[in-house]
């Protein structure tokens, strides 16, 4: 039987132009800082050079894959999906960490941070759905092929979570850098139940 692989290469957009740390940004449309050639320059050295790319819809990751294709020489059409934005987290968005004190949804949230939904929001949970819908979606429409997927932390802990079958909870605890790689691979053979593997994360 034949065996399929896809790989996903998934890179975390460059660093928020913050104004303040500790803000929360999620799906507001901010810019980032493009400064650091040299790393796109690396990133761009690492990523196979025919892949498919993808974005999610907010400006920030855009301009990564943009900024990365030009400091590799070569370039890019990538293509945009709703489904890879980070986290919504609704009315906190713009707030920092510290606004949230005595929020009584805050202290639920800490509780609970993988399924508590922020007020006109959504739960990392949810996310974790939605983004492992899309993946499906790009393995059926892509077999076989790089992708590569220039995205957010929260995408990318809920695509590995997808990969290494833990649950959002535990996603949680995966430290994503900004400007940083996950190689992820995925396997289908017919007949077999889909599998993975993990070759690095945060590179």
């Amino acid at each position: 039987m034949t065996m399929t692989t896809t790989n996903f290469w998934w890179v975390r957009h460059a660093p928020v132009k913050a104004i303040m740390p500790g803000r929360i940004y999620g799906q507001r449309d901010v810019g980032c800082d493009l400064k650091d050639t040299d790393r796109l320059k690396q990133i761009a050295d690492q990523l196979p050079k025919d892949a498919i790319w993808v974005t999610s819809s907010l400006s920030r990751t855009k301009k990564t894959a943009k900024a990365i294709a030009e400091q590799g020489g070569y370039s890019i059409r990538s293509l945009a999906y709703k489904e890879l934005m980070e986290q919504n987290f609704g009315l906190w968005q713009s707030k920092t960490w510290d606004d949230l004190d005595e929020d009584e949804a805050a202290a639920a949230f800490w509780l609970d941070p993988a399924g508590t939904c922020p007020p006109d929001g959504e739960s990392f949970e949810k996310l974790c759905q939605r983004v492992e819908k899309c993946i499906n979606h790009l393995i059926k429409t892509y077999p076989g092929q790089d992708i590569v997927c220039v995205a957010h932390a929260g995408t990318i802990r809920a695509a590995i979570a997808q990969a290494l079958g833990i649950s959002a909870q535990n996603a949680l605890r995966l430290k994503i850098d900004t400007l940083s790689i996950s190689h992820l691979q995925h396997f289908k053979e017919e007949g077999k139940v889909d599998n993975w593997a993990v070759h690095g994360i945060n590179f």
